[in-house]
């Protein structure tokens, strides 16, 4: 806290000072936070972003644009594809072969192209919830029946 003198009335100011205790409480909090995070990171992906030199978490990026692939398939062929047909380019990604600029110009197109299928696609808006609970009771009920 700052602790403040009285000052004669009528004198001129020399200075201003101004404190924004809120934002010092804020980068305090941001900074404790970080300095967690630094303590807890998995050292092997942070020495991975580091070696590719590229200053972006690599699998991060990777992933993001799996999801966003993921996201458009679903909107336009309505169905979910784990062997991903562009693996070699989320390699690349992983490997940071491209600069964080262009993968971030590349996942805002395509993320305009999600909207745009997604307006067009005849998907419900919603699920059935009663459709997937007894779906999902359905798959674990066969899962656990060939465990046993």
């Amino acid at each position: 806290q700052i602790l403040l003198s009285s000052v004669e009335k009528n004198i001129q100011p020399d200075t201003m000072f101004y404190c924004n205790i809120e934002g010092f409480q804020k980068y305090c909090v941001d900074y404790n936070e970080y300095w967690k995070w630094v303590e807890n990171r998995n050292e092997a992906r942070y020495e991975s972003t580091m070696e590719h030199g590229k200053n972006y978490d690599a699998k991060n990026m990777m992933h993001t644009f799996r999801l966003l692939n993921m996201a458009y398939e679903i909107a336009t062929e309505k169905r979910i594809i784990t062997r991903r047909p562009d693996r070699e380019f989320l390699l690349k990604i992983r490997q940071g072969e491209f600069e964080y600029d262009d993968l971030v110009l590349q996942a805002m197109e395509k993320m305009n192209l999600i909207d745009e299928a997604f307006a067009k696609s005849d998907l419900p808006d919603q699920c059935d919830e009663l459709k997937a609970t007894n779906l999902l009771i359905e798959l674990r009920e066969k899962w656990y029946h060939l465990k046993k």
